[in-house]
């Protein structure tokens, strides 16, 4: 019996986390056929523009892809920084306060941490 497919980024598919890993590493909106022509240049056996594009569509819908313009020219681009913030996105919305809260705790345990905290919180602020 085949096992479901691994996870890799923050619950992503494997190939949702590499469209993200190519997303990441440009830092700019791309197409569809940018992002293709990236993922095909490293695979010997190339993946299908409509393949590319129904994960990037999923990953619209699962909030972590930002599309604009229009029909056939649209450009998509991260909505978070890094697969890190995908992780701590998703635990917010899950457990909400909770999560906060239990952040805040351990905080307060690791002086350090409590002033990184603190000091991104007065940066955000501003």
């Amino acid at each position: 019996m085949a096992g479901r497919p691994k996870k890799t980024h923050s619950g992503l598919a494997p190939l949702e986390s590499a469209v993200m890993d190519v997303v990441w590493a440009r830092a700019a909106p791309l197409s569809v056929r940018q992002v293709l022509d990236d993922l095909n240049s490293r695979r010997p056996e190339p993946f299908a523009y409509t393949t590319v594009m129904t994960v990037m569509n999923r990953l619209v819908a699962k909030g972590v892809l930002h599309r604009s313009g229009a029909a056939r020219r649209y450009q998509y681009e991260a909505t978070a920084s890094d697969a890190a913030a995908i992780a701590t996105r998703e635990v917010i919305q899950t457990h909400g306060d909770a999560a906060i809260a239990h952040f805040v705790s351990e905080a307060k345990a690791d002086p350090d941490l409590l002033r990184r905290l603190r000091a991104l919180l007065d940066e955000e602020t501003r």
